[in-house]
């Protein structure tokens, strides 16, 4: 009986990992985009180490209309070293 119950939430985790907590998209491989025009690009600090950080996108799609997107880089301290 329990199970019954739980089935229809584990079906619906792998489409709740499409949207962060923030209400922002998380970029996945593949997955189309429509970018015109970079806005900006902002990541966090990482305290001055190489590490993969969460970076996020602000754009302008064809039609004019404002996104942003979280992906996933090499934080700016991973260039910086020589």
């Amino acid at each position: 009986m329990k199970l019954r119950l739980l089935l229809p939430l584990v079906l619906l985790l792998p489409g709740a990992a499409h949207a962060t907590q923030d209400g922002i998209p998380q970029y996945h491989y593949g997955m189309p985009l429509d970018v015109a025009r970079v806005l900006d690009l902002r990541e966090p600090s990482s305290d001055h180490q190489c590490q993969v950080v969460k970076a996020t996108m602000t754009y302008l799609d064809s039609h004019g209309q404002q996104h942003q997107l979280h992906y996933l880089k090499l934080a700016e301290e991973c260039s910086d070293q020589g």
